[in-house]
């Protein structure tokens, strides 16, 4: 659940009503165990999540959290389903977010949307990959059923090059520089977005590519980019 905690009601009434329906819900309200890192825990939710529902509203709106997160989502393919509030159009970011999205209004007939928010998730998730032309990454195809051929191999083909290791390593001094910088513009979640980023990148340039994306103002992030660079240098 991504909303606003000025809609803290709502969201409580919208996963009860999943909940009921047979869907399980993660919710920061009661899903957060005491002594957890809070932003952390979201990441970790979202990660591990087969969609998100977004509850759109006026407050939600504004929130720079919730762009954060919406944004993660999308980073690793995660489908939104946005239940708007109220009668209010999408701005900044949001609008970007939702232009390709169909919404459902939680208005004027509460119980038919919350049912058919319900459904639409149930249709999404349940939906068998092949059906949206997607294929998981980092799986092999496999072959078409009632098939004897077995693939063609190339006689020249060079052994698979060894496993990379992390841009920069988790806990080094270069590491806590560098979450530093990026806390400054983002706060404490820094940390998961730098881990991420030094097991993703494939170069330096990529890492810096990556955590640049974080930082919203053009001269804040030419400035963080040297900053970055620099600490690189050091490893």
């Amino acid at each position: 659940m991504c909303f606003s905690s000025k809609d803290e009601a709502v969201a409580r009434e919208v996963v009860e009503a999943l909940e009921a329906s047979g869907l399980q819900c993660w919710i920061s309200l009661r899903d957060v165990l005491p002594g957890q890192n809070y932003q952390e825990a979201i990441v970790q939710a979202l990660e591990s999540a087969s969609g998100i529902v977004f509850l759109f509203s006026e407050h939600s709106n504004k929130s720079q959290e919730i762009r954060k997160e919406l944004s993660i989502g999308g980073s690793i393919n995660i489908p939104v389903f946005p239940l708007r509030l109220s009668p209010i159009a999408a701005s900044g970011a949001l609008r970007y977010e939702l232009a390709i999205r169909q919404w459902i209004d939680i208005f004027p007939h509460r119980q038919h949307a919350l049912a058919k928010l319900a459904q639409t998730i149930k249709d999404t998730i349940d939906r068998p990959e092949a059906s949206e032309g997607q294929v998981p990454l980092n799986r092999p195809l496999a072959a078409a059923p009632g098939s004897s051929a077995a693939p063609k191999r190339s006689p020249s083909k060079k052994p698979a090059p060894a496993p990379r290791g992390p841009v920069i390593a988790s806990g080094s001094p270069q590491f806590e520089a560098i979450r530093a910088l990026l806390a400054r513009h983002i706060g404490p979640i820094a940390k998961v977005f730098v881990e991420r980023a030094a097991s993703q990148a494939g170069t330096p340039s990529e890492f810096c590519d990556q955590l640049a994306s974080h930082v919203a103002a053009p001269a804040d992030r030419a400035a963080f980019v040297r900053a970055v660079q620099e600490q690189l240098g050091k490893n």
